[in-house]
């Protein structure tokens, strides 16, 4: 991005990467959870909880932006106060956004069930653990013998958990989330393996070594921000976006002041306009004083 000005000073963009903050407001302030949001011990620091309570008195949405459930966050949002029906929470990396107090949907992107039971179907005939997360929150699985993974997964999430075989079902089930929960070895032998049709317009990614993702193509996370920023009536440059894995991408576009963490692995640091410290350093506080309430 290069600017000139009537004067014919001219800046670059690639050489003064925080003067997006000296043209636009930011409105609406997009993070994830893990590895951003909290530290390693999935503890808020004080700091990040002033900071966000010192935007969001100044007018300005915070936004979690995650792949749990809102019964997964309801913890972080409290702790943050971010508890009304003006607050906005995006699920399930992106397949569903929900008002907090009422969890009014404002809008899904689901898998009907012939959309998923192919993924279904070779996963059990290839031996990968397998998890089904619906959009009103219940995990099923058809693994008898259930993934730790899943039972963690449940657990941090407050999700019920039914183990049911395929014909038993919901005929009715939609997904919010197919996911693997298995090894690192054997989510690897997965890839490796996957028919490319069993892919072919859905959105793919491996959120940890042992969660490997299928959802709606429109199930995104950057999709979700621009749908809600819409509904908000907020441009997309007003949106500052905070990421630090491979599922966090989609937000860190051009449209958007992407931030990517300190921690953050090489992809999602070169897809950012810039880059904060870490989650354990406060990284996010950080980065909203520098370039929303500075």
């Amino acid at each position: 991005m290069v600017i000139i000005f009537a004067s014919g000073g001219v800046f670059s963009y690639n050489k003064f990467k925080n003067i997006w903050e000296l043209i636009f407001l930011i409105k609406l302030i997009a993070t994830d959870i893990d590895g951003t949001l909290v530290n390693d011990d999935k503890k808020l620091s004080a700091k990040t909880i002033a900071t966000i309570k010192k935007a969001r008195q100044a007018g300005i949405y915070v936004v979690l932006c995650t792949g749990r459930p809102l019964s997964g966050v309801a913890e972080y949002l409290e702790e943050l106060g971010l508890t009304s029906d003006d607050d906005y929470v995006i699920t399930f990396n992106g397949a569903a956004a929900q008002k907090v107090a009422s969890q009014e949907v404002l809008f899904k992107h689901t898998l009907e069930f012939d959309e998923f039971q192919e993924l279904l179907d070779f996963s059990l005939a290839n031996q990968i653990k397998h998890q089904i997360i619906t959009p009103d929150n219940q995990i099923y699985t058809c693994d008898f013998d259930v993934s730790s993974y899943t039972v963690l997964d449940a657990f941090y999430t407050h999700m019920p958990l039914h183990v049911r075989t395929k014909a038993g079902l919901p005929q009715d089930l939609t997904c919010a989330k197919f996911m693997w929960a298995d090894q690192k070895e054997n989510l690897d032998r997965g890839e490796k393996i996957l028919p490319a049709k069993l892919k072919n317009g859905l959105y793919t990614v491996r959120s940890e070594d042992w969660f490997f993702e299928f959802q709606n193509a429109k199930a995104t996370k950057g999709q979700a921000v621009y749908q809600l920023a819409e509904h908000l009536g907020i441009k997309p440059e007003e949106v500052m976006t905070v990421g630090d894995q491979q599922n966090d991408l989609s937000m860190l576009t051009p449209d958007f002041f992407g931030v990517a963490m300190g921690n953050g692995n090489d992809l999602v640091k070169a897809a950012a306009k810039v880059t904060t410290a870490s989650n354990n350093d406060d990284g996010l506080a950080q980065a909203i004083e520098k370039y929303v309430l500075n």
